[in-house]
C-alpha cells in the first residue's frame, strides 16, 4: 500500500485557486471596457491639483530650478515641459511682457535661456 504525498496535493490545490483567481480577474478587467472605476475619471475636472507653488522674484532666479524645459505662462507660472502631465511647479512674481508666454531651459549649471520657436 502507497502512501499518499499530502504535500503534493496541497500544492495542487493551492495551484488551482491561484488560476482561478487570475482567470476571475482577467474577467472582470475585460467585462468592464471602457469604464474606469475608483478614484480615476476622464474628467479632466478631477486632475486640478493646486500645489504650492514655490515663489520667484524674477525669471533669472529660476536657475536652481532641475535642468530642463520650461514655459512660463502670462500669469508668471513656470510649468515643467519635460512630464507629460507639464506641471505647475513654480510662480514668477516680476515677470517683464518678453519674458510670457515662452518656453526656457535650464542647464545643469544653473543658466537660464530662451528657446527659439
Amino acid at each position: 500500500m502507497t502512501a499518499k504525498n499530502k504535500r503534493g496535493e496541497s500544492f495542487d490545490t493551492a495551484l488551482i485557486i491561484i488560476s482561478l483567481s487570475i482567470a476571475i480577474s482577467l474577467i472582470a478587467f475585460i467585462s468592464e471596457g471602457n469604464k474606469i472605476t475608483g478614484f480615476v475619471t476622464s474628467d479632466s475636472s478631477y486632475f486640478v491639483i493646486n500645489p504650492s507653488l514655490i515663489e520667484f522674484n524674477d525669471v533669472d532666479s529660476l536657475g536652481t530650478l532641475a535642468a530642463g524645459n520650461y514655459y512660463i505662462d502670462d500669469n508668471g507660472i513656470v510649468y515643467w515641459m519635460d512630464d507629460d502631465y507639464r506641471p505647475a511647479i513654480a510662480k514668477v512674481n516680476y515677470i517683464d511682457e518678453s519674458q510670457k508666454n515662452r518656453r526656457i531651459y535650464i542647464d545643469k549649471d544653473g543658466n537660464v535661456g530662451y528657446l527659439i520657436s
